[in-house]
């Protein structure tokens, strides 16, 4: 809360907190930061960042070599140019950090640059330094007038290519998320538009059509 506060960060969504935000002891550390943002508390990450369109999650990299991690200064960029008021930055807890499927869930995955013989930080370290780098190299910059689709709407579209890439025989039923993960990467570092969406899930209707599983061949895009 207190560092949230510092950089001028509007809301604080928590999911599954193990102490509650109003608890006397969490408020004695904010320090007044709480009178400051926003404080909601969730029971899926999937809820808390549906109105987001850029999820940013923070991990060591220790254990990610399959991941494509980046440091802030590289994600910057293209955290600018979609928007900052629509990106989340995703942190898990101090011991374990974010699971698997949390980490599947974020368009880009950021560590912060530090010594290889002692990597370890912990959470409020993480969360200070990543919102003072933002801070500090995106003030002034201009959000993008294209903002990109909300999380919500690009999960419905990875659960479509889901089931149409299996209805064609591309993904092996027994281990979709092999290629799936690879897939969301690409999607989470195209900030895709809502239109753009569309036509995929349009696309996909397509292919299923194609496979002889759906009757409509140009349905409404909208859904």
């Amino acid at each position: 809360m207190r560092v949230a506060a510092n950089f001028g960060v509007p809301r604080l969504d928590l999911v599954r907190p193990l102490i509650e935000p109003d608890d006397p002891q969490v408020l004695e550390w904010a320090c007044g930061g709480e009178q400051h943002l926003e404080c909601r508390r969730w029971s899926h990450l999937a809820d808390a960042a549906a109105g987001c369109h850029t999820l940013v999650a923070s991990a060591s990299g220790r254990g990610r070599q399959n991941l494509p991690v980046v440091s802030p200064q590289q994600a910057l960029p293209t955290l600018v140019e979609r928007g900052l008021c629509g990106v989340a930055l995703v942190f898990g807890n101090e011991t374990r950090g974010l699971s698997r499927d949390d980490l599947d869930r974020c368009d880009l995955v950021i560590s912060v640059p530090t010594r290889p013989r002692f990597p370890v930080l912990n959470l409020t370290q993480a969360i200070a330094i990543l919102l003072a780098t933002i801070a500090m190299h995106a003030s002034g910059a201009e959000d993008s007038v294209v903002t990109p689709a909300r999380h919500a709407q690009v999960e419905g579209l990875v659960e479509h290519l889901r089931q149409s890439l299996l209805t064609i025989g591309f993904l092996d039923p027994s281990n979709p998320q092999r290629i799936l993960r690879k897939l969301r990467r690409i999607i989470g570092r195209a900030g895709l538009t809502e239109e753009e969406v569309a036509m995929l899930r349009g696309i996909c209707r397509q292919m299923e059509w194609a496979a002889g599983t759906r009757p409509d061949r140009f349905p409404d895009d909208t859904e």
